[in-house]
This record gives structure tokens, sequence and C-alpha cells, in this order.
């Protein structure tokens, strides 16, 4: 192999690296059986107030995240717990954290009014608990 053949190996070895351990593109597991998502696709749908949005997989992302980022204790999101979230904003409505700490709330004031099952609530709760934590994962990401 030449050197110029070498060199272009190596440039695109790195982006490919950068692009995929930044979480830019999806990759095949336990969020990309549902949609995909990655870091970057799952905060930009939450930085841009597009929760109805979501997809399951994203979800799973998100609370991953907030596990990581802002130390919320909550096991690993199961395909059923994120389809359930998904349903339960669309149901809802609700395309912003803002909505959806309200409703959490409502559901806690009235709990006749809203139905939230507990797993869902604590996901969502734990999704909704540190909206900054999403901006500053695309910054660390550098989404």
């Amino acid at each position: 192999m030449d050197a110029k053949k070498a060199a272009l190996c190596v440039v695109l070895g790195a982006v490919g690296l950068v692009v995929l351990g930044c979480g830019l593109i999806p990759m095949p597991g336990r969020t990309c059986d549902q949609g995909c998502s990655s870091p970057a696709l799952a905060t930009g749908k939450i930085l841009s107030n597009n929760l109805g949005g979501l997809n399951a997989d994203d979800v799973q992302v998100l609370a991953d995240l907030a596990t990581q980022i802002a130390g919320v204790s909550l096991p690993a999101v199961t395909n059923e717990q994120a389809a359930a979230v998904v349903s339960f904003l669309q149901a809802n409505g609700i395309t912003t954290i803002e909505a959806l700490q309200a409703k959490i709330e409502e559901a806690k004031e009235n709990p006749g009014s809203v139905v939230i099952p507990p797993d869902v609530l604590a996901v969502i709760e734990a999704i909704a608990a540190n909206p900054d934590a999403y901006a500053g994962a695309v910054e660390q990401l550098g989404a």
C-alpha cells in the first residue's frame, strides 16, 4: 500500500471513529430496534420541543443519558417500557418538557385525572428531571 492510500485509510478511520463515537450515527443493538436513536438524535428532539417525535429507542437513549449525566437511579428501560412512554406522550399530546412536567404534576395532584403506570412514571420523571443536562450532553458530544 502506498503512502497516499495509507493516509486516506487513517483519515477515513479517524472520521469514522469520531462520528460513531459521538453518537451521531445510531448503532445496531438495544437502541436501534424500535426506530433507532443516538444521543445526538434523542437530545435534538428534546431541545427542539419535539417529544411527540420520540420513538421508543429515543426514550431508552434519554433514560440512559439521565442516568449517566444527572445521576438519576434508573434501571435500563425495556423495549416495552419505552414503547409505553411513547404511547403516553402521544395519547396526551405532550411535545415539550414543560408539558410533560405539568402532566406529571396533574397526575400527582389529581390521580383520577391522569393515569400514569408506575414504570412509565419513573422513566418520564427521569427524562423530565433535568432538561439542562441534555444541552450539556450535546455539548459533550460535540454535536
